[in-house]
């Protein structure tokens, strides 16, 4: 039998002592959770339109009035600029989203969700809602400190995360968009360029 994580973290602190084993503990507890999510939701979409990412990538867009640059959805979700561009591709080739060129910056796609992806949005998002509801649902009134702590927590990665060393990202281009030049590819404006389209919202996704 495979050793508890509390055995565990006793293991390595006893090998190298100056470890900081509250740190592992944190890192176990979100990685349980996130693994128990995962589970929780996959049989939402075993015969869904989309993936869960994917719908991660559409939620923000559902209520949107006017394009969003396809950098800032990049950065509201945390992802790289190449990472976006290949999901949207997907999205776009299967009809859920449209992109378009930025008639300020031609390099840069404008996206816009579809008919059909907002109803794709519509059929799934309160259902995995649902489901979520159903696994905080034992907390009953520790559900605000668990959230405050959730948000301390998050809000902490993220500063520190910002001061890790890393090796520069390997930047590709989007895919073009539908009705762009083949030999133009969207999405690697130069930093700073702003072009027009809307922010995607700080928060809301599920």
């Amino acid at each position: 039998m495979l050793p508890r994580p509390p055995e565990v973290r006793r293991q390595w602190t006893a090998r190298f002592p100056d470890m900081d084993a509250s740190a592992m503990q944190i890192a176990e507890l979100v990685k349980r959770i996130g693994a128990q999510l995962e589970t929780a939701i996959e049989p939402l979409y075993d015969d869904a339109p989309l993936t869960a990412p994917e719908l991660d990538l559409l939620i923000p867009l559902r209520h949107m009035e006017q394009p969003v640059i396809a950098r800032r959805i990049a950065e509201h979700r945390h992802m790289s600029r190449a990472g976006v561009s290949k999901a949207l591709a997907k999205l776009e080739r299967r009809g859920f989203i449209e992109r378009v060129p930025s008639p300020a910056d031609r390099r840069a796609s404008l996206v816009s969700i579809t008919e059909a992806g907002g109803a794709a949005v519509d059929a799934l998002f309160p259902r995995q809602v649902g489901i979520e509801s159903r696994l905080v649902a034992g907390l009953g009134a520790d559900r605000e400190r668990v959230v405050e702590a959730l948000t301390l927590l998050a809000d902490a990665f993220e500063r520190a995360a910002a001061e890790l060393p890393s090796s520069p990202e390997h930047v590709e281009p989007e895919a073009p968009a539908a009705e762009a030049p083949a030999a133009e590819a969207p999405g690697t404006e130069a930093p700073g360029t702003e072009v027009p389209g809307t922010e995607v919202p700080a928060g809301g996704v599920g």
